[in-house]
């Protein structure tokens, strides 16, 4: 457990997340070559569909040992689509290394990542990258990250210039070791590198006296304080949270690689160092003598399953029967294997907080439990946004509707956020944007062998009240000469705790007063089936909804509670929707947040395409990159901006969107 570091690379597209993590393998000898994601050979991107569009769709884990440490390494897509598979990855991890753009500094998925980390508290180390290039500026990324994330970052290796003012070199300010990449810096250079690192050592020193009341004692005594004890000071300060370490580099060059390994080694926590929560919270987490549980955090299916698990307490073996908690099907461990990308090799023992490979077919879904046969214990699953991008699927010919249905089916599997509907013959996705629809359709067009077409991307609306409303209403019908009846009396409202309405992530909640006898239970599962489809668009967010009563009317006392089965649904239905009617039924749409950057002389051009698309722009700012329009917009007014901004920019602009929750949709289209 001591010797285990297990953290993930994040990032903002194309800030060279698998470029870190090839250069990873190589330092540490796990691999003999240096992949590269142009040339399409990265051991992470092992996916056709990777290599072919140079961007990471899929996490990827490996593991390789650095000064006598094992470190699980998990490399994580960088666009906004592919959130989910961001999200369920952080949940199993103890740290992340956030990587920045020494050019473009903190940018809007940077900014995703970094508060998906925060809301589990992980620990971080920041390496920024591309300091080789033109416009790469240090400092300024201390100063974004800082402002940004409302964090204390401290540089703990920093870059070193020429006398031309290029990236020539790195140096440590704990160590004070120095990394020239070309025969040896100029005499003349030598003071102010030494100025540069006499500095930077300050600053830890400073942070190391505030977290630890020695270290203060000997600041002010006026003596040294020895390395050991200011990396374990600083190492506490970052598991903690309470300071951020930055690391400078360049990946592409393989510089500073190896101090960041140093760093994670040093500075991110093992198992042992992280506190109870999430998986960690569970009862004798982290003993390999207790009953074996481990999360299921990843399913993946191709010619054969995949189930990626992190153990968390006690042992495997293959050959071992566990327990699906979820189901409470017995299976057994038929092989362990250690992943490599999309390699792998065997494993005779895995322990707590080793991630491991359980092939076959089993029946586990994302954010099952496995555990120990009569020690069953459900560990905290992940939470996962809801998709707001819907499109048709449309096979040419109509016999080949259930095989694209199955097919969908087992990505979506795979996918937590993919939802697959059969609507009146219509296959139906929804997902999280026209990236994440598009590479489905594009793995599923290499698994079927017939052609299907693709219809309008249209956007998944919500919907919910804005005040209360109640209805008790009732379903009669005359079976067999004999009357039959069920009345419903159901109530719905805004949320009591103050979540505002149509925030994503938040589903209603659904409670039970009066009921009368178990024919109310048929009134619920009505009530959670509509709640799920929605009254006319979409599914309910942000509402309470309480079955106030639910009780047969009239005679029909011979017949069986089943017979009331139809009734008491209709009878909800039509509940629910008169009390909702009467609450003020309000339509939701999703809106994103954008960050658009272009050339200055296109910015009016950008800004008046904004305004016609309905966007509420809240900064404009020129800089050393040109013009940055930062704001949101609905969905639907933003679904093929890129092309559009490319054709106005002239190929030189550049745009990305993320999800920022559901506003109410007007007339007028703005928000309501």
């Amino acid at each position: 457990m001591d010797r285990l570091r297990t953290f993930g690379i994040v990032a903002h597209i194309d800030a060279g997340k698998t470029t870190l993590t090839e250069r990873i393998l190589y330092d540490s000898g796990a691999q003999s070559w240096v992949g590269s994601v142009d040339e399409g050979t990265s051991a992470m991107d092992w996916m056709p569909l990777e290599r072919s569009r140079g961007i990471s769709i899929t996490a990827a884990a490996t593991r390789v040992t650095w000064n006598g440490k094992m470190l699980q390494v998990v490399d994580t897509p960088g666009h906004v689509d592919f959130v989910a598979e961001v999200e369920r990855c952080l949940h199993v991890l103890d740290g992340v290394v956030v990587i920045v753009d020494g050019v473009r500094s903190v940018q809007s998925q940077t900014e995703t990542v970094w508060r998906q980390a925060e809301a589990r508290a992980l620990p971080a180390l920041v390496f920024v990258n591309k300091l080789d290039r033109v416009g790469a500026d240090f400092p300024a990324v201390l100063a974004d990250l800082a402002e940004r994330f409302e964090c204390s970052p401290a540089a703990v290796v920093v870059p070193l210039l020429d006398r031309d003012g290029a990236f020539a070199g790195l140096g440590h300010a704990v160590t004070g070791a120095v990394q020239w990449f070309e025969g040896e810096p100029e005499p003349e250079l030598l003071p102010e590198l030494r100025r540069q690192l006499v500095v930077a050592n300050d600053r830890l020193v400073e942070i190391a006296a505030d977290l630890d009341e020695d270290v203060m004692a000997l600041v002010v005594a006026g003596e040294a304080v020895p390395r050991e004890q200011l990396v374990a000071v600083l190492r506490r300060g970052a598991v903690t949270r309470q300071f951020v370490p930055v690391l400078a580099g360049a990946a592409l060059w393989n510089r500073g690689v190896d101090w960041l390994l140093d760093a994670v080694v040093d500075l991110l926590p093992s198992p042992s160092d992280v506190e109870p929560r999430g998986i960690w919270s569970v009862e004798r987490a982290g003993d390999p003598g207790a009953p074996a549980c481990g999360l299921v955090f990843k399913v993946q299916h191709d010619t054969e399953t995949w189930n990626f698990v992190r153990l968390v307490r006690g042992r495997l073996v293959p050959g071992e029967a566990c327990v699906c908690v979820r189901t409470g099907a017995e299976l057994t461990i038929p092989e362990l294997w250690l992943m490599h990308g999309d390699r792998h090799r065997a494993a005779a023992l895995v322990g707590p907080g080793e991630i491991v490979v359980v092939p076959g077919d089993l029946g586990l879904r994302t954010g099952d439990t496995v555990a120990a046969v009569g020690n069953a214990l459900a560990l905290p699953v992940p939470r996962f946004p809801t998709p707001v991008l819907s499109v048709a699927f449309e096979p040419e010919h109509g016999d080949h509707g259930p095989e694209l249905l199955a097919a969908l089916r087992d990505l979506a599997g795979d996918d937590p956020t993919l939802r697959v509907d059969l609507r009146h013959g219509e296959v139906a996705v929804r997902g999280m944007g026209e990236l994440n629809l598009e590479i489905v359709a594009e793995v599923v067009r290499s698994r079927v062998d017939f052609a299907f077409e693709l219809g309008r991307p249209r956007v998944a609306r919500r919907e919910t009240v804005s005040k209360s409303g109640a209805a008790a209403l009732e379903a009669r019908a005359l079976v067999l000469g004999e009357q039959r009846g069920v009345r419903c009396e159901v109530r719905i409202g805004p949320r009591a705790d103050g979540v505002a309405v149509g925030e994503d992530g938040y589903p209603p909640s659904l409670a039970e007063s009066q009921v009368d006898g178990p024919v109310a239970e048929y009134a619920l599962a009505a009530l959670r089936a509509r709640i799920a489809s929605g009254l006319q668009v979409g599914p309910l967010v942000g509402v309470t909804i309480e079955l106030v009563a639910a009780g047969v009317e009239g005679g029909g006392a011979a017949a069986g509670v089943e017979a009331y089965e139809a009734l008491a649904a209709e009878a909800a239905d039509r509940a629910l929707a008169a009390a909702a009617e009467q609450a003020g039924h309000v339509e939701l749409e999703p809106w994103v947040q954008f960050e658009v950057t272009c050339p200055e002389e296109g910015g009016a051009a950008v800004l008046a395409d904004l305004g016609s698309r309905g966007a509420d722009v809240s900064s404009v700012v020129s800089g050393r990159l040109g013009a940055r329009v930062v704001g949101r917009a609905p969905l639907a007014a933003m679904l093929g901006y890129v092309t559009r901004l490319r054709s106005i920019t002239k190929g030189r602009g550049q745009a990305w969107l993320r999800p920022a929750g559901f506003a109410r949709v007007t007339e007028s289209g703005g928000v309501g």
